[in-house]
């Protein structure tokens, strides 16, 4: 049995766990577990990079005719010049002020989100931090995955699908 942190465990090139310092390999069960579900998390954040899950608006033929018809029939002439909207600094900082307290509710929710999926990888950060025993056993992984790496998948994969 041996006390090790995450920083001082390592892959052999047959992909078993090992002590970076004896070199001999070394197995914690719930700290595999969570490696093998972070590296579902992580291949399944590199997978959907990029894609589409929701619907775009659609545009309707109709309305659109419509809209050029009204374009074309339009003949009202514009007499003199619109007013501007006013851009100060107190209506630009209202503004943002506004945008900030709607935001708020969407970014608490998406943290709630990662922080409740962040809470099935407790056994990797708690052997990051302060470290854990080991036993002496074989057992494979793909990667070792650091918490850092885990969260921003989790963060990616929620922007993504939501």
């Amino acid at each position: 049995m041996e006390f090790l942190k995450s920083s001082e465990l390592a892959l052999n090139p047959a992909g078993y766990l090992i002590s970076g310092t004896t070199n001999k390999p070394v197995n914690h069960t719930e700290f595999v577990n969570a490696q093998k579900a972070a590296e579902y998390i992580v291949k399944l954040a590199d997978a959907i990079k990029g894609k589409t899950f929701r619907a775009g608006k659609l545009d309707n033929l109709d309305a659109i005719k419509a809209a050029v018809k009204a374009a074309i029939n339009n003949t009202n002439q514009t007499y003199g010049t619109a007013p501007s909207k006013p851009a100060g600094d107190l209506t630009s900082k209202l503004a943002a002020e506004a945008m900030a307290f709607v935001e708020f509710d969407s970014k608490k929710s998406k943290f709630e989100q990662v922080n409740n999926a962040m809470q099935a990888f407790n056994a990797i950060k708690a052997i990051e931090e302060c470290g854990d025993y080991f036993q002496d056993s074989t057992v494979k992984l793909a990667n070792i995955y650091t918490i850092a790496e885990i969260q921003a998948s989790i963060e990616a994969t929620i922007e993504i699908l939501g």
